[in-house]
């Protein structure tokens, strides 16, 4: 590292002075950038990393005053806003029926025994189907046509509900399975 003497710097000076006024600058604003320069490479403070972090939400008045005692005792603030345009705004989606996807379902009958099951397709869809099998007596839907069959019991197709929408096949007969266990009187005959 080259070591300048205080001859050599005011040279440098000077010369910087003389390109400053070839420049169109004046001499008083010359020798202010010059200050300021000085000013700026003497005076260095040592950057203290905060000891924690803290979001607070912004109230104009106090907040400034907290930040300010925060900053103090070497703690970083940021801020953020009560309400944003994101919260103002609704929700822009439309809102999917449960039913219109795959997962695990529940039909109830008149004498609270309910059915279980699980489907890969839309739940309405399959419900759907019960519908009709128990329609027709179709042994599609077996279980359901059966119990109805035999005990007159009305199946209330019309509160049927969603238990869980799951999508994928081996966590949907798991589902299933734990569904049936939880009610202990069910028509499901495999035991989930």
């Amino acid at each position: 590292m080259r070591i300048y003497d205080e001859n050599h710097l005011e040279q440098e000076k000077s010369h910087l002075l003389e390109v400053f006024k070839n420049n169109g600058y004046n001499r008083t604003l010359s020798l202010k950038a010059f200050q300021r320069a000085c000013k700026e490479s003497r005076v260095k403070t040592a950057r203290i990393d905060p000891i924690s972090k803290v979001h607070l939400p912004f109230i104009q008045g106090t907040i400034d005053r907290i930040a300010h005692i925060l900053r103090w005792n070497n703690v970083s603030s940021s801020f953020k806003p009560l309400r944003t345009i994101r919260n103002s705004l609704g929700i822009v989606k439309d809102l999917i029926d449960p039913k219109d996807m795959k997962g695990v379902y529940l039909v109830p009958y008149s004498c609270g025994t309910p059915y279980i099951g699980e489907t890969g397709q839309q739940i309405n869809q399959r419900i759907r189907e019960h519908m009709k099998d128990i329609r027709h007596n179709c042994s599609c839907s077996l279980d359901l046509v059966e119990h109805a069959e035999k005990s007159k019991h009305h199946v209330c197709i019309e509160d049927s509900r969603v238990i869980a929408r799951v999508g994928l096949f081996h966590h949907r007969k798991l589902r299933e399975a734990i569904e049936v266990e939880r009610h202990a009187r069910n028509i499901n005959r495999d035991d989930g």
